[in-house]
């Protein structure tokens, strides 16, 4: 069971990276909601079909894990009508404190 959800994630890893890289390109110099992203990326094809869940996870890793993007505010979805994450890219200083925040010591 364990090495087929294995074989399974390293299917996905290719797809995944892609995904980002596609996600990064649309974002380029502009802020952005999850939705206006998804939006761009079935207008240039990317996606074929419009999905919250094709770019939802990935910018939750882009900002968590890969530190390539950063939540720069809020903005009142005009689907839902409710405050939803404004996404950018980060810059080379935020990308490094956001690196190195694991090992500065928490002092409580």
């Amino acid at each position: 069971m364990i090495e087929t959800r294995q074989m399974s994630f390293e299917d996905i890893k290719p797809k995944r990276l892609t995904k980002y890289m596609q996600i990064l390109e649309i974002i380029d110099n502009r802020e952005m909601t999850a939705r206006e992203i998804e939006r761009e990326m079935n207008r240039k094809g990317y996606s074929k079909y419009f999905d919250m869940n094709h770019v939802r996870p990935r910018l939750t890793e882009l900002v968590n894990e890969y530190h390539e993007l950063v939540e720069c505010g809020t903005k009142v979805d005009y689907v839902t009508n409710k405050n939803v994450a404004v996404y950018r890219k980060a810059t080379a200083e935020e990308k490094m404190i956001s690196e190195n925040m694991q090992h500065i010591p928490n002092i409580e």
